[in-house]
Parts: C-alpha cells; sequence; structure tokens
C-alpha cells in the first residue's frame, strides 16, 4: 500500500484526503473533489472510488493523485504548470 504523503493514510483505503487549497498566480483554488462537476468521475454511483488514489466519491483526492484535475484549467493537475511553486 502507499501512504499519502499529506494526510499520511493509505491511500487505496481511506475515503480521501484533507482539504489543502491550490495556488495559482496568488489566487487560492479549492480542488475538485471526486465526482463533483469537473472531476473525470462526474457523475458516477455513489459506490465509486478514484481508480488511482482510492478517494471516495464526494471525498479529495489524495496528493500525487494522478486522476486529480486542476479546478484553475481543468487539466491533469499533475502535469498542467498551474500551481505556483
Amino acid at each position: 500500500m502507499a501512504k499519502c504523503r499529506t494526510c499520511g493514510k493509505e491511500m487505496l483505503t481511506d475515503d480521501g484526503c484533507i482539504l489543502i487549497p491550490i495556488i495559482s498566480k496568488g489566487k487560492e483554488y479549492n480542488p475538485i473533489k471526486m465526482g463533483d462537476p469537473g472531476d473525470w468521475r462526474e457523475g458516477e454511483g455513489p459506490e465509486s472510488r478514484c481508480g488511482d488514489c482510492g478517494a471516495k466519491m464526494g471525498n479529495y483526492h489524495h496528493n500525487g493523485c494522478d486522476c486529480e484535475r486542476c479546478p484553475v484549467c481543468g487539466g491533469q493537475l499533475l502535469s498542467c504548470g498551474c500551481i505556483d511553486r
């Protein structure tokens, strides 16, 4: 199993991660929750889980999830370049 580097929980068995705002060009955005509008799995059933990090519907993806979308551009958060680093 893999532990999330943000919340420290087992990624595939925990419900989801904690809220960590995304900062882009000095502006703060809330991450897109699993299944919410804009998420890759939007509209799926309530028992669905993220195929990468295991987050359940209505919870935040774990840090570093390949399936998390950027709330700024809508692309893959890991590779979009919107986050201020």
